[in-house]
């Protein structure tokens, strides 16, 4: 599939829950490669941008463009029906009757869980979890996937296998969104990245750029305090 750059362009975002300010962007402009990276400290944003993006949170100025048919968010805390793997995923015929029971099959197969197909979703490790909801977004052709720390607490081979998935969707057309706080996640799969502080957009720039030669003071403190960059 050819690589097409996308974007999504967003004004007035302001979201201030019990007045405090999580988010205040005017104007925002991602540029989606293939996998865009969102960065920054702790409770800088991060999770609440990607809900606001997904239509889970949003505020009455808000303007949200973008080109993508279907958005898919995987939070950090996976939620799943107290059923079976597969039934987990064999649900979604309900709302998207094209799914059929190879397919079912195939991204079992594919995310390596058809040991697991007939256990308790809800008692996966995170790993486990995080394949499943995976293959849930696939299943659903989702075009723009939304990952919130998408191998935390995992074991370095689950990561690996995790990042690989995330990297092969990619090549294969799907667009990914991604908060992370794993510096070295953000250089393997990412073209861009956005540094956001304090519910401020801090830097947006290409992955390569950023690392090597930040812009702007926030971006130097931040790379200095994880990956004791100095210029």
């Amino acid at each position: 599939m050819a690589n097409l750059i996308q974007s999504i362009e967003i004004e007035n975002l302001y979201l201030a829950p019990h007045d405090k300010t999580i988010l205040d962007i005017k104007n925002l402009s991602i540029t989606i490669d293939q996998i865009t990276a969102i960065i920054g400290p702790n409770g800088s944003g991060k999770t609440s941008l990607l809900k606001t993006l997904s239509g889970l949170q949003t505020n009455k100025n808000l303007h949200l463009q973008h080109p993508f048919k279907s958005i898919f968010l995987l939070l950090n805390q996976v939620t799943f029906l107290k059923m079976s793997v597969r039934d987990n995923l064999a649900i979604l015929q309900d709302a998207y009757p094209r799914i059929h029971d190879q397919m079912i099959n195939d991204v079992l197969q594919r995310f390596h869980l058809e040991h697991l197909a007939n256990q308790a979703a809800t008692k996966l490790s995170a790993g486990e979890k995080q394949r499943v909801a995976i293959a849930r977004a696939v299943l659903v052709e989702a075009a723009l996937i939304l990952l919130d720390e998408p191998t935390a607490n995992m074991d370095p081979a689950t990561a690996d296998f995790i990042e690989d998935q995330i990297l092969q969707l990619a090549k294969q057309g799907t667009r990914f969104l991604m908060a992370s706080h794993d510096m070295g996640q953000v250089q393997r799969l990412s073209q861009h990245v956005i540094l956001i502080v304090d519910g401020q957009v801090a830097e947006v720039d290409s992955t390569e750029s950023f690392f090597n030669q930040p812009q702007t003071q926030l971006g130097k403190h931040f790379l200095a305090r994880h990956l004791g960059w100095h210029a």
